[in-house]
């Protein structure tokens, strides 16, 4: 059980502005959960972050009272639409999200009529898993290497593009990071998608030319032949993928991470945050689900407190609200 003084550091760390609960919230996270529990993944089915919850989903019953994990897809306007759902729902554990960086951190920069502040709007629970990215283009584009498209795109501005999965999203903003840091003059043509998939389709097809993706959206497009990888976004060479280059041995200081987490509205109980906690890491901390994630996704498994999720989330706001600001990034 946890002490008095534990409950009220975590009270007191868990969100970005979370109030407390009432009582009948109180009340009802001692049964937590008592019900399925609907996880809200703001991106379509087939992405990285859809594959992920779905893999830690039959083994939530274990530790959640026998209750399933009910995956809900709510996909639109850069993941906000899905955000925005969780943030208005009852503070009861019954409604969680599957966090990420642009909607669950950003969003605030992004949109200028936003019906939630993600910096106050959740509650977060835990740190699933942080995945490296892939730069990947279309098979039959001549450049090869990240020195020949750079240099090809400074030569014919406009004459590049690259998909992402929304304004903001971290496949948009590597992307901003790399042309920015690169030195400028070019200037790609960014193309949203509603998701991994879509976006990672989009280039095999040639809709686009570039995307920066997970591993594990871009595999079976890989296996097909039909997109090809340039460049991993991690600050040395990834272990799954040693012979592929890293963005910034070309352009020092290009890195960047899809990382996903589980938060709630603001003001869920800390009962049902240390329950929710517990469950989750331990169900990451099972050998066959790093495994999986590992082989399937290139993800490394996180775990740890709501605190340290919470500093990470806050680490983040502050290292991309520069680029969008610079960039002059903005969803009408």
């Amino acid at each position: 059980m946890l002490s008095r003084r534990t409950l009220a550091v975590q009270g007191a760390a868990l969100g970005l502005g979370i109030l407390g609960a009432g009582p009948d919230a109180r009340s009802q996270s001692m049964a937590w959960p008592d019900r399925p529990v609907r996880v809200v993944v703001p991106f379509g089915p087939g992405g990285a972050i859809d594959i992920l919850i779905r893999i830690l989903a039959p083994h939530f019953p274990a530790y959640g009272n026998g209750q399933p994990i009910i995956v809900d897809n709510r996909p639109g306007a850069g993941g906000t639409i899905g955000a925005a759902h969780v943030a208005q729902a009852r503070a009861d554990g019954s409604t969680l999200l599957m966090g990420e960086l642009a909607s669950g951190a950003l969003a605030h920069e992004l949109y200028r009529d936003l019906p939630y502040d993600p910096r106050r709007a959740f509650t977060p629970i835990v740190f699933l898993a942080d995945m490296p990215l892939i730069l990947v283009a279309r098979s039959t584009l001549a450049e090869k290497d990240v020195a020949s498209i750079l240099k090809a795109a400074r030569a014919k501005p406009g004459g590049f593009s690259f998909g992402s999965v929304g304004a903001g999203h971290i496949s948009h903003l590597t992307m901003e990071l790399l042309q920015r840091r690169a030195g400028g003059g070019m200037d790609m043509l960014h193309v949203v998608y509603r998701s991994g998939a879509d976006m990672v389709a989009a280039v095999a097809k040639g809709e686009v030319d570039l995307t920066v993706t997970s591993i594990s959206s871009a595999a079976p497009f890989l296996q097909a032949g039909t997109v090809q990888t340039i460049a991993v976004s991690t600050p040395e060479r990834f272990a799954g993928l040693p012979t592929i280059p890293t963005l910034s041995e070309t352009v020092p200081g290009v890195t960047g991470s899809l990382w996903y987490g589980l938060v709630g509205p603001a003001g869920l109980p800390v009962e049902i945050v240390a329950k929710a906690n517990s469950a989750f890491n331990a169900i990451l901390g099972q050998a066959e689900i790093a495994d999986t994630l590992r082989r399937q996704q290139g993800a490394v498994v996180i775990g740890g407190t709501p605190q340290a999720f919470t500093a990470h989330i806050q680490g983040e706001i502050e290292r991309w609200t520069p680029i969008i600001r610079d960039a002059g990034i903005r969803v009408q």
